[in-house]
């Protein structure tokens, strides 16, 4: 049987501070089930899994989401390494199948 497909996707960016910007959108903006309320459980979601393997991880990084603009920012300190970081956040969303 085929996974079904997640009705969201996710876009990474940069902030002006250089941290991660994860923004999630609707696949397809007219498809009833991709409500809002639905963005926000995918972003909740999302913010939670991340703060899990960050635990695991033991990094200092820290997950600020923002639901309100369906935006999650993985902020790192000057001192932490932000190619780790990167393939952290590739890892998670590929996980969760929003890449």
């Amino acid at each position: 049987m085929p996974k079904k497909k997640n009705l969201f996707f996710a876009e990474v960016g940069r902030t002006h501070a250089d941290s991660f910007r994860i923004v999630v959108r609707a696949r397809n903006s007219k498809d009833p089930a991709s409500n809002y309320r639905q963005l926000s459980v995918c972003v909740y979601n999302l913010a939670a899994e991340m703060e899990r393997r960050i635990d695991k991880l033991g990094v200092r990084w820290v997950v600020s989401p923002e639901v309100f603009n369906a935006k999650i920012v993985l902020e790192l300190n000057e001192n932490d390494d932000e190619q780790a970081a990167g393939r952290f956040v590739t890892r998670v969303l590929g996980d969760m199948g929003l890449s």
